[in-house]
């Protein structure tokens, strides 16, 4: 009997991987609000894709948190990180002794609130390479960039039954599904890159490109990216050299429209995953007693975005 997995979320990282699962003919279901159910139950999904196939899965299988009669094997977790504390009481009935907690979310935080609500033993690490967004208009799913990959693996490094289980679908759907036996450091590579990388666009509310353009700008990304980079060492994860080395390719590309997912929520003037990001890491480099200002001066500039957004509410 193959895995079923539970995918929280259809917007564009859920509705694409839970897309690709069910193509794939894994056993998948949408946890959703009752319009998404609605709609997806009606018209399916559709994927298009400037770096894969395009895809019409017409018949997807999706409930409401109210709807959940049974467990699941896999929940994969793909809400924004300040949506966590009610996607864990969405997915709870749907989580037994047996089930697997697979967050996609960016940074840390999630993992250790995750373990405290079901344990550590019940949640893998994982995380996403992918750009995707959901077409309000037409809900269809639209994939651009040319990567679609989870990362994951068991937190305690290593391997297990469950996480070779779920790489086996590796040949049966199509995107990328990468066990990692040191899942830890990829977590970390990403947190620490993706807060030089969001702090240097939500402070100058520019993309890489743009902050090229201006007098300073290769000198400013360099400094993000060196104080995180020590930041992460002080706390005992040391970025890997070839994450150094993508993203100092990154910071000195010209024309480069690349930003962070947060640098598109602040201009849409929507909600950010600052304070789990940035926060975080400015809370453990605090208590280590480190200091560093730029983290310091992005989650200030994001703090002010937060206090607006909740002022037009």
């Amino acid at each position: 009997m193959g895995l079923r997995f539970l995918v929280l979320g259809a917007g564009g990282v859920g509705g694409y991987f839970g897309a690709r699962l069910t193509e794939g003919g894994v056993d998948t279901t949408f946890l959703v609000r009752a319009p998404r159910r609605d709609r997806l139950l009606s018209s399916g999904i559709k994927i298009q894709s400037d770096f894969s196939d395009d895809a019409n899965v017409p018949a997807v299988k999706a409930i409401t948190p109210e709807e959940i009669e049974e467990s699941f094997d896999v929940i994969l977790v793909t809400c924004k990180a300040y949506q966590l504390d009610d996607a864990m009481e969405a997915i709870a009935p749907a989580v037994d002794s047996d089930t697997a907690i697979l967050p996609v979310l960016n940074g840390m935080k999630h993992i250790e609130m995750l373990g405290a609500r079901f344990g550590k033993e019940r949640v893998i690490g994982g995380t996403t390479y992918i750009g995707a967004r959901l077409d309000a208009e037409t809900g269809n799913i639209i994939h651009f960039g040319d990567f679609h990959r989870i990362a994951f693996g068991e937190m305690s490094g290593g391997t297990s039954a469950r996480v070779e289980a779920i790489a086996a679908l590796d040949d049966t759907v199509k995107f990328d599904f990468d066990l990692s036996e040191d899942i830890s450091q990829v977590l970390w590579d990403k947190f620490a890159m993706l807060c030089a990388m969001s702090s240097a666009n939500t402070l100058t509310q520019g993309t890489v490109g743009e902050i090229l353009d201006t007098p300073s700008g290769h000198e400013f990304l360099t400094a993000a990216l060196s104080e995180l980079r020590t930041t992460a060492d002080a706390l005992g994860h040391t970025v890997t050299d070839k994450t150094i080395a993508l993203y100092e390719k990154m910071f000195s590309t010209q024309g480069s429209k690349f930003a962070s997912s947060m640098l598109r929520d602040v201009l849409a003037g929507n909600p950010s995953e600052g304070d789990h990001i940035i926060g975080d890491m400015v809370d453990r480099a605090k208590a280590a007693g480190l200091h560093t200002p730029i983290l310091l001066g992005a989650r200030a500039g994001l703090a002010v975005h937060e206090q607006k957004v909740a002022a037009a509410d």
